[in-house]
């Protein structure tokens, strides 16, 4: 069969060996470079050699261990605590002693982790474990009644503790601590029937859920968070829930994906002649695209019953169909493409919900993997998790882990999620499972050999290592579902489907190399299959030697939390080689042991013959049984420890997991977490060589199956070991008479992995002292079992102890006899003898009675035919052989079935069977010889399962061999007594009752299918296999039971049972109008049997073809197809030009059409003829089509002479069948026009800046040279820190050939040094019009001139001595000067006082305790003390002392502060001026005047206040120079139009901040300077922008102020995340008024409030 196969192509995924070719690499890294092949060697050589490689080794000898340190303590979610001294955790109100009572749950804690003392507790107690409780504590459901079986618990030895459980122990703490759930996760106890599910599931709405479902190992509910509480505390106490804990749903794992550069189309070299083949793949995600042709002919079925609709289509993102053609793609249509397993089978099952792209499941993952397993795969790929409780051990978890451990040949794969950037224990569940292999993914291309940053990483938060292997999942090229409407993925290749879309789109992500790793597991599942000759390798195996071939990658550090044991890669696992210069010469030998048992306390060795030099790796891998539902998330999830030790010849031992710098260390610390563990001895560590030894200790937990895998440069040391057991002594009967004749078999065989050499058998009576056999054996082959059966009398009563030797001379090297080991060669068995007295005989089928041994056993067994009855008569004689009369007694066993090979072990029976007597004893006999010493009497064994009461439905005794033992006794002395064996069997009948089910009427339309069932039911006696296979009269394709096959073997169907077969036969699509409407086909169905090649049955169903009324109209002009309404192109054409189109009407159905094809312009001006052989018209043609048909409609469109550029028509042309059965086809023509854009720089592309408050500016010069207009748009690089940048006038609109310049402003940070480019940016414009784009952009380089340029500022802003000075006395205050720009300042200060009118005024004056600044060095500071003194004649109101720093004519910085000076002192009186005692009557008389004028005012209107004394309360004018107003100037806040850096809106940005400040929007024109009207006297004066600041439009974000302590800096304002407190008067109730910034409202309002009277 290996020669049949093809080599293909896959990607370079197994890292640098075999994958896929869906994505390309080209690694420059020594150390990731895959090896290269031996060029020597075929493929076919590579896997011969491979094979040759590989061996079954078995243990040489079982050893007995220590089990783990017991604790005493039980881990609960709630707490740790030991039962007998600790305080209980708490149980959260619900705390319920007696719980037990009613739920039947309690707890019992043994005195070790000792699953054969659980066992025993089990047959003494009848109890039912249903979840492990760390450390030694066990969850049981209790025998009825519960309180007698806590009792009995109690009082037993092995039973350290028992208490109840308490409902609010079964409650997960996230809960308890008062977060709101509505999603919950269940975990039913594990004694629940299927048919339990279901009643469970309605019992979850009846206690309030809104939603419920119930599957094995979980239930999900939904439920108003309002209720939850109330809800959980009903499910805790019901008995059949055990644990409850919240729940997310699932999401899919992908990154972004990205075409990168190099990564496509490339070869990988070595994939051995590995295809998949015979391998069946299960893969559930989103849908599949099953028309792909990359999957042509390997889809067995699509299931939708656990998905969230009944699609299976995968209609939004493509993301199943992209994983699944990664796994097992075939390469059809692109063989770059070619998938890693493209002769796998798949099995797809749909979770999406189409309508919505929700992704889930209905049912728990048991019960879909389950589903899987019974498919026959065995392979499950699923590249999804939670989307949440990251790294947690969860319900999902624990069912596959169920799953697993219940179907061990099953290995499903979970991604770990895509989340790398947020840190440690972020792997998503069920990836968190412990029987899983979890996929993290790795890089590709310039990123291989290292870990894709957005791969999620481990531990779980238990501690145990995940991921479990990565695999390479950058930038994958796939296949693409042609139904799929959202696809993120980027075109990989050049094929379209059918409808324009992508074949083939490129993806990354977890999911991926999920996709990657589960093809690598088939194929490694394939070579141990074909290769090594294990037909069922389990899911262990499959993983212990994916692990143990990982490559570590980077430097050696694995395991780790970022790559687990490492990467994929199929060569090092299949051929090992120590020199990857000659791998045909260096192979190393790889040695596997799967599926051997193991109980706890007991350990197996195996030994080898190793040269160490060349390394050792050795993996072994179990599959646990399900973890602790109710243990903390910290808490260890391992059931069953099992311990992996290497020991040298030395007796040096080395413990599994014990690792530094990728390579095992010395550390010998037991590892109770993971149930993988590894030894990696890296090559030329040791040297020693001879007899290795590695052993497997199991340290605690039930029986468990591993898989190991050893690879070294060695041969194992196979060793012989006789053995005997229970069963090497059987008599023919139980408890022969003296002097009777019996067979007594003897048996031992050969448990070792060498064959023996002769050896010698003694067998004895140790009671007489008589050797029965005494006799050499000849060699006995490794695993086989060797007998005699020995002819033998007892001559005495009583017990005869019997003992049983092998190799009593030591002939064999043995690894257990009597000086090596466990002596396992003796065995010694008592055989109770009665006296001869009675005697049971069994009738011959003549009634005669037999009389010698031989044919009393052959009496005994009988053969019972089921056909006629339903219980067997078997007639016996008692025989008085004695002497006198005697009064007998006679005792008949229930019936038993014998173990297959094991005929001492009698089990039950599957049916209920009954016995009874035809008389009942005590029974008289005589004496031996006389008349009357026998008793004749019949035993009848009814099988009470069995019915024949209706032929058409029997119910047969089940099939099978089956035993009674007959004893009969003197009633006076027991001990004569004589056992007679019957046996009698049934042979197996097949009978099947075959009844089809909606056969009548099946009709279906071309391209559908008609489906109709046959019920198989087995009416025989023993569960029966049938083969079921269909034939179409027109050889039309035929689906049984959802697969694309014709003939199915019927999974086996139990006695009562039936199997409903699906039976779909698809019409054909039609081609050449056939099928023709009303066509016939038979289908006619055989089902078979291969137990019994007579049983043939047949049902023939006919299917009548429907009319399909069909059509399709596709237009074409001189470039090809037009397309679809939905994507038609627009075809471009110039004015007066004509052109030809064609549409070509074709009959796609079967029965004959009249059609009417007619065209509607949007234009009716433009000309138009429509031509169908004689027919010519300007607007329709009538045509008749008959099935196949097809014809050519001719159009001729005229554009006028006059149609301007731009001008479009749009066509529709409609073929018709009827007003609701229609084809339309749509184009567009359009005069052509021109986007063209041109863009030009400042002088020399160089905007050369200056250290200053003001922005320098380069002009750009923006030509529309094309002939439509367009929208601007404006966007510049990213400059560097520290500058500001922005466009001061942005244009966003031309005309054609209309040119305009735009301005771009730079402000530098402080100090930058000169340079003639200190960085360049480039600047772009784009041109936009219906849609269409261009794009013009000019590269700069910034220069910065040499500036002197100095920052002054007040130095303690909280003190104003400026304020109110003092007339004569003056104020001073303290300013800082410091050196901003990127020269030494050199200049002169000097002062003056300015009014209103920015007069200088002469009666201040302005000193300086220094005026000259000399040499003040960059980021330097100076402080100066200046004085202002106003003398007499300094007017009262507001003035401005400005600071100015010189260097001759140029302002190097500058300053302004708010001045004012005092009033004039009084010296009492009235003005000033007289007298008090002139003052006080003077004063009386004027307030008189004054109430005599107010009351002949009154009414005469208000006094219009001239504003003269508006004066901005705590008026205080910014600093100047890089403070308060160039912030101001600068801050966006104020802007208008602007965009930012290129990267945020004014729109935007204006927006955040009306929002951040609770203000009203932005009027549409910020007026600068003060409120509208003219300002009065005293306001500050109307002033433009500052000079040099952008002249248009908003200036740019601010430069991030420097922190240059301890000198105090203006900084930027802080936006609060609250509404500031208000500052100033409150605002009208109608906002601001129109024209009003806030600012001048804060500063000025209190005027206008006391203007308009508010």
């Amino acid at each position: 069969m290996q020669g049949l196969r093809q080599p293909f192509l896959m990607l370079v995924l197994l890292v640098l060996t075999s994958l896929s070719p869906l994505l390309s690499a080209s690694a420059t890294d020594a150390d990731f470079v895959e090896s290269s092949p031996d060029v020597t060697m075929s493929e076919e050589e590579r896997l011969a050699l491979a094979a040759s490689m590989w061996h079954v080794t078995s243990p040489v000898e079982r050893v007995a261990v220590s089990l783990q340190p017991s604790t005493g303590i039980l881990k609960l979610n709630t707490g740790s605590f030991d039962p007998l001294s600790d305080e209980h955790p708490s149980a959260n109100g619900l705390f319920d002693a007696n719980d037990f009572t009613t739920t039947g749950l309690a707890i019992v804690q043994l005195h070790n982790h000792d699953g054969g003392a659980l066992e025993d507790l089990v047959a003494r107690h009848g109890i039912v474990p249903l979840d492990f409780i760390g450390d030694e504590g066990w969850l049981v459901r209790l025998a009825e009644p519960p309180v007698d079986s806590i009792r009995s618990l109690h009082a037993d030895d092995d039973v350290r503790w028992v208490g109840a459980q308490h409902p609010g122990w079964r409650i997960d703490a996230s809960i308890v601590a008062g977060g709101l759930v509505n999603h919950l996760a269940l975990v039913p106890s594990s004694d629940l029937s299927i048919g339990g599910f279901e009643q469970l599931t309605v019992d979850l709405l009846r206690m309030g859920a809104d939603e419920a479902w119930c599957g094995i190992g979980v239930c999900e509910v939904s439920i108003a968070s309002t209720h939850a509480h109330a809800f959980i505390a009903r499910a805790v106490q019901d008995g059949r829930i055990i644990w409850v804990e919240p729940t997310v749903d699932f999401s899919l794992h992908n990154a972004l994906a990205a075409a990168a550069t190099g990564v496509i189309d490339v070869r990988n070299n070595a994939t051995f002649t590995l295809d998949g083949s015979g391998e069946m793949i299960a893969i559930a995600d989103t849908g599949l695209d099953q028309d792909h042709p990359d999957l042509a002919g390997r889809v067995a079925a699509v299931y939708t019953q656990y998905g969230l609709d009944a699609s299976p289509a995968d209609s939004n993102t493509g993301h199943g169909t992209h994983i699944a053609i990664s796994t097992l793609g075939s390469g059809a249509t692109n063989a770059t493409t070619t998938g890693i397993a493209p002769n796998a089978d798949l099995v797809m099952y749909a979770l999406e919900h189409d309508p919505t792209g929700v992704f889930g499941r209905i049912g728990s993952i048991y019960d879909l993997l389950r589903d899987a397993e019974q498919m026959t795969a065995r392979v499950a790929i699923n590249a999804w998790g939670a989307n949440g409780n990251y790294g947690q051990y969860t319900a999902d978890s624990r069912s596959v882990d169920i799953l697993v451990h219940d179907k061990p040949d099953m290995l499903p794969l979970f991604s770990v999620g895509d989340r790398g950037d947020q840190g440690g224990s972020q792997v998503t569940a069920p990836g968190t499972a412990k029987n899983v292999l979890a996929i993290g993914a790795s890089g590709t291309g310039s990123t291989l050999g290292t870990v894709a940053s957005f791969s999620s990483q481990g531990p779980s938060l238990d501690g145990r290592i995940k991921p479990d292997l990565v695999a390479p999942g950058v930038d994958l090229c796939s296949g693409r579902a042609e139904e799929a409407k959202t696809s993120p993925g980027i075109a990989c290749s050049i094929e379209t489907h059918g409808n324009g879309a992508d074949m083939y789109t490129s993806l990354s992500g977890t999911s991926q190399a999920t996709a990657v790793a589960g093809g690598v597991a088939a194929l490694t599942r394939e070579f141990i299959r074909e290769e090594v000759g294990i037909s069922a390798p389990s899911g262990s195996l499959i993983k212990a030697a994916m692990i143990n071939g990982a490559r570590d990658l980077g430097a050696a550090d694995a395991p780790n939390a970022i790559e687990g044991w490492g990467q994929v890669d199929l060569e090092r696992t299949v051929l090992p080689f120590w020199d990857d210069a000659s791998p045909s010469t260096s192979a190393l030998t790889t040695f596997m042991d799967d599926n051997t048992p193991l109980d706890a306390g007991f350990g197996l060795l195996y030994a080898f013959d190793l040269d160490a030099a060349h390394g050792i790796d050795i993996t072994l891998a179990w599959s646990d049984e399900a973890g602790s539902a109710n243990a903390a998330q910290g808490d260890s999830r391992l059931v069953n420890n099992l311990d992996l030790i290497l020991v040298s010849p030395s007796g040096t031992e080395w413990y599994g997991n014990n690792f530094a710098n990728g390579f095992t260390s010395s550390g010998q610390v037991s590892d109770a977490v993971n149930n993988v563990e590894r030894i990696n001895v890296a090559p030329g560590v040791l040297s020693e060589s001879g007899q290795w030894l590695v052993k497997v200790l199991h340290r605690g937990g039930t029986t468990q199956d591993f898989g190991l895998v050893v690879t070294a440069d060695a041969t194992p040391n196979p060793q012989a070991d006789l053995a005997l057991y229970n069963g090497s002594i059987i008599p023919s009967s139980p408890e022969p008479l003296r002097n009777d004749l019996i067979a007594i078999k003897i048996a031992w065989v050969n448990q070792g992995t060498s064959a023996t050499s002769t050896f010698k058998v003694i067998f004895e009576d140790l009671t007489t002292g008589q050797v029965l056999f005494e006799g050499d054996r000849p060699g006995l082959a490794a695993g086989t079992i060797d007998s005699l059966l020995i002819q033998h009398q007892f001559l005495t009563t009583g017990p005869h102890d019997m003992r049983l030797r092998v190799d009593t001379n030591d002939q064999v090297a043995e690894m257990n006899d009597a000086t090596t080991g466990t002596n396992n060669n003796l065995w010694e068995q008592q055989i109770e003898v009665t006296a001869l007295g009675v005697r049971v005989v069994a009738l011959n089928d003549d009634g005669t009675v037999p009389v010698t041994s031989a044919d009393r056993e052959s009496a005994a067994m009988k053969v019972f035919d089921v056909r006629n009855a339903t219980g067997i008569d078997i007639p016996i004689h008692i025989l008085h052989e004695g002497t006198g009369q005697k009064n007998v007694t006679l005792s008949v066993t229930n019936v038993q079935v014998p173990q297959p090979g094991r005929p001492d072990f009698l089990l039950s029976p599957d049916d209920l069977w009954s016995k009874s007597v035809s008389e009942n004893g005590p029974y008289t006999v005589e004496g031996q010889g006389d008349a009357g010493d026998f008793k004749l009497l019949t035993i009848h064994l009814e099988d009470e399962y069995a019915n024949l009461d209706d032929p058409e439905d029997p119910r047969y005794a089940r099939s099978g061999t089956f035993i009674v033992d007959v004893t009969a006794r003197y009633q006076d002395n027991p001990t004569v007594a004589h056992t007679q064996r019957l046996t009698f069997v049934i042979e197996q009948l097949d009978e099947v009752l075959i009844t089809p089910l909606g056969t009548d009427g099946l009709t279906a339309a071309p391209g559908d299918s008609a489906g109709f069932r046959i019920s198989v039911a087995n009416i025989g006696n023993a569960p029966a296999q049938y083969s079921m296979s269909c034939t179409s009269e027109h050889r039309w394709q035929i689906m049984l039971k959802d697969t694309n096959s014709s003939t199915l073997e019927i999974e086996p169907i139990g006695i009562r049972e039936y199997r409903a077969i699906k039976i779909d036969l698809f019409v054909p699509p039609v081609a050449n109008g056939m099928p023709l409407t009303g066509s016939t086909d038979i289908v006619t169905c055989f089902v078979t049997s291969s137990t019994d090649p007579s049983l043939n049955f047949s049902e023939s169903a006919t299917v009548t073809v429907l009319p399909q009324q069909s059509f399709k109209a596709d237009l074409y002009d001189d470039l090809g197809a037009i397309g679809p309404s939905s994507r038609n192109r627009e075809v471009l054409v110039d004015s007066g030009e004509q052109v030809s189109m064609n549409l070509t009407v074709e009959n796609t159905g079967n029965t004959d059409l009249a059609l009417e094809v007619k065209i509607q312009p949007s234009n009716p001006t433009w000309p138009i003829q429509v031509l169908l052989d004689q027919q010519a018209d300007a607007r329709k043609v009538l045509l008749d089509l008959a099935p196949g048909q097809s014809v050519s409609v001719l159009f001729t469109l005229g554009v006028p002479g006059v149609a301007e550029e731009g001008d479009t028509n749009n066509f529709i042309i409609r073929t018709e069948l009827s007003a609701q059965v229609f084809v339309s086809n749509t184009t567009v023509l359009k005069v052509r026009d021109e986007l063209s854009l041109q863009l030009s720089g400042p002088e020399g592309d160089v905007i050369q800046t200056s250290l200053a408050s003001t922005f320098s500016y380069g002009s750009f010069n923006v030509t529309n040279t094309g002939n439509a207009p367009l929208n601007l748009g404006w966007s510049n690089g990213l400059a560097p820190d520290g500058w500001v940048v922005g466009f001061a006038n942005p244009i966003t609109y031309l005309e054609p050939r209309e040119e305009k310049t735009v301005r771009f402003g730079l402000i530098p940070p402080a100090n930058s040094e000169v340079s003639d480019k200190a960085f360049d940016l480039l600047i772009t414009v784009t041109g936009g019009n219906n849609g269409r784009l261009v794009e013009a952009a000019v590269r700069i380089d910034v220069a910065v001139l040499a500036s002197q340029f100095a920052n002054i500022t007040v130095e303690d802003e909280t003190i104003r001595p400026y304020r109110s000075v003092a007339r004569d006395d003056g104020a001073t205050q303290s300013f800082v000067v410091r050196n901003d720009g990127n020269l030494p300042v050199n200049a002169l200060l000097s002062g003056q006082v300015l009014d209103e009118d920015g007069n200088a005024s002469a009666a201040w004056d302005v000193s300086f305790s220094s005026k000259e600044i000399s040499n003040l060095g960059l980021g330097d500071s100076i402080t100066v003390d200046i004085t202002v003194t106003p003398n007499d004649g300094a007017k009262k109101g507001l003035m401005f002392t400005e600071i100015l720093l010189m260097d001759g004519d140029t302002v190097v910085g500058s300053i302004q502060v708010e001045t004012t000076v005092t009033a004039v002192e009084s010296s009492g009186g009235l003005f000033a001026i007289l007298p008090l005692y002139a003052s006080i009557p003077l004063l009386g008389v004027l307030v008189c005047a004054g109430i005599l004028l107010a009351l002949r005012m009154k009414r005469s209107g208000e006094v219009q206040d001239d504003g003269s004394d508006l004066v901005s309360p705590d008026a205080f004018v910014n600093p100047d120079h890089l403070g308060t107003r160039r912030d101001d100037a600068l801050d966006i806040g104020h802007a208008v139009n602007e965009i930012a850096s290129a990267e945020v809106s004014q729109d935007e940005i204006a927006a955040a901040l009306a929002q951040s400040l609770n203000l009203p929007a932005a009027p549409a024109a910020v007026p600068k300077g003060l409120p509208p009207k003219a300002a009065p006297l005293g306001m500050p004066p109307m002033a433009g922008l500052p000079t040099g600041m952008p002249p248009a439009g908003l200036p740019p974000l601010p430069a991030p102020a420097k922190a240059l302590a301890p000198l105090p800096m203006p900084q930027a304002p802080v936006l609060p995340l609250q509404p500031p407190a208000p500052v100033g008067p409150p605002l009208p109730a109608t906002g601001l008024p129109p024209g009003w910034t806030m600012e001048q409202w804060q500063h000025y309002g209190h005027q206008w409030l006391q203007q308009n009277n508010r």
